[in-house]
């Protein structure tokens, strides 16, 4: 049968099974006849067939227990053993503007609704309507995925709320994700085995990759004693002795506990980009609560550009097709699965080269024919975007322009 060795499981071909097996056949009788028309040769072929299949379901089985290679159920039975466990999918996040009463209180999970799609939006936490009569409140879509919202179009309120009299939403929705797939997961999977270690940062990293709603982590750490630039140990200048972390999506509460749970004391903890404080009581120590820092990436609305030659053969849907697929990309949803491809998207601090870019849109278009991009822009510039490291390329669907010429 095929190998296996500390280099792992070696496979062999059906063709290799067919030779080996053919040799034995002439090792006996040089002169036996073994063309696949005859008896002999036609069990040859049964054999190396059968032979082929059995290795292949061994491999499989050998696959299933290792993680960069088990798949579905497999991974997730791995993946539990250091408490990952694949998630459902993230819901998409908007800031919502409530106006009212002063005092008023908007409770936890009130829905509102966006009157162009129907789409339901649940509030974080409860707050109250501050002096001048208004409160930005953060939300989460009812469903998860890339649940789009354009700014101005949340202005439906289906939970009755005392003394508030509308809402609406400044700015656009930042998109949620799918159901998690085998490549995220095991990126996930090799984080969270972090979650107990003694290292801090990846401690963190660990944590708050598996905390619910968490799409992206940005952990930053100034080991010295000054703020000022150094090149290698603080490029950003960040304050002495900090550690600045960036957490796109999840509760605030929900971050902010697991912060809590790794972080080290006495550490300064910075809030950047949009800063987000929150108390936090811990759960073993009822009267200690510590007040917790940490920041919101603040986003960057990609404007994308593309004209494609039609050589005749494009479908009447690319301009879905093609959104769908930069969406995706960007997101890090692999069109595959399979580790590879770009599997983790655009993360924080991460700066967008516009050769990227062609990837998911030929990935569409070289389905058919001889189709090709003739012209693609980002922010209107054929050139890379730069995005500051405290900076979140967003990607939205009214934001993307497909034409053909």
């Amino acid at each position: 049968m095929a190998e296996l060795t500390p280099g792992g499981y070696k496979l062999k071909t059906q063709n290799v099974w067919f030779e080996e097996e053919r040799a034995l056949y002439l090792n006996i009788d040089s002169e036996w006849m073994l063309d696949p028309s005859t008896p002999d040769g036609l069990k040859i072929a049964h054999d190396a067939e059968i032979f082929s299949a059995l290795d292949e379901a061994l491999y499989r089985a050998w696959a299933s227990k290792d993680p960069a290679k088990a798949v579905g159920i497999d991974l997730d039975a791995i993946s539990s053993i250091t408490g990952t466990f694949r998630k459902a999918g993230t819901p998409s996040n908007v800031d919502l503007t409530f106006t009212g009463v002063p005092g008023s209180v908007i409770l936890a999970d009130s829905i509102v609704e966006s009157a162009d799609t129907g789409q339901r939006w649940l509030v974080d936490q409860t707050f109250t309507v501050g002096p001048g009569g208004t409160a930005v409140v953060p939300a989460r879509s009812e469903k998860t995925g890339a649940i789009q919202a354009d700014p101005g179009t949340i202005t439906k309120i289906i939970t009755t709320i005392a003394g508030v009299s509308a809402v609406t939403n400044a700015g656009p929705a930042t998109p949620g994700t799918e159901m998690e797939r085998d490549s995220n997961l095991r990126i996930r999977r090799r984080l969270a085995v972090g979650r107990p270690g003694n290292n801090q940062v990846d401690s963190l990293y660990g944590e708050l990759s598996n905390t619910p709603g968490v799409r992206r982590v940005k952990v930053y750490e100034n080991p010295t004693g000054s703020a000022s630039v150094d090149p290698d140990l603080n490029p950003h200048g960040l304050p002495a002795h900090s550690l600045t972390i960036l957490v796109d999506g999840g509760v605030a509460a929900d971050v902010a506990m697991a912060i809590y749970t790794k972080k080290n004391p006495g550490v300064l903890l910075n809030g950047d980009g949009t800063p987000v404080q929150e108390w936090v009581t811990s759960p073993t120590i009822a009267t200690h609560r510590q007040l917790i820092t940490f920041g919101r990436p603040d986003y960057v609305d990609i404007v994308v550009a593309v004209d494609i030659k039609d050589d005749g053969t494009l479908p009447d849907d690319l301009e879905s097709q093609i959104k769908d697929a930069i969406l995706a990309f960007a997101a890090g949803e692999s069109p595959s699965g399979e580790d590879g491809f770009k599997t983790t998207g655009f993360d924080i601090g991460e700066s967008v080269p516009i050769s990227t870019m062609y990837t998911p849109i030929n990935q569409v278009i070289g389905r058919y024919g001889n189709s090709y991009v003739t012209s693609l822009t980002l922010d209107g510039a054929a050139a890379n975007k730069a995005i500051a490291y405290n900076e979140l390329s967003r990607w939205l669907d009214s934001n993307i322009t497909v034409t053909t010429s």
